[in-house]
């Protein structure tokens, strides 16, 4: 009678497309495009490393928002991404609370 709808947090992100292109290009460039061309590489570079996996991004953004640190308060993390996306199952969140608390560990 009444069903289960789960929620499953999908992120898009054409980032690493843009990089592999630009690093293409380079192998390909005229001369004068390579100075250009260098720096778009370098800044996409910088910023995949500064991002992260977007899901994650996502996660520690609502967390950061909340002011919640998923390392000390993970009960209070995994409701706060439950209560941000409705239907996000219990497994979900904690997975994601979970990888951004090992995230910050690094």
């Amino acid at each position: 009678m009444f069903s289960k709808k789960e929620v499953h947090l999908i992120a898009l992100s054409d980032l690493g497309d843009a990089r592999d292109a630009v690093h293409q290009a380079l192998s390909d460039a005229a001369v004068d495009e390579l100075p250009g061309l260098r720096r778009a590489a370098r800044i996409l570079d910088d910023l995949a490393e500064r991002a992260g996996e977007p899901r994650l991004r996502w996660a520690r953004g609502i967390l950061e928002r909340e002011g919640i640190d998923p390392v000390s308060h993970e009960v209070a993390a995994i409701r706060a991404l439950r209560l941000e996306l409705p239907g996000l199952s219990l497994t979900a969140a904690t997975e994601l609370a979970r990888e951004v608390k090992s995230a910050q560990g690094r």
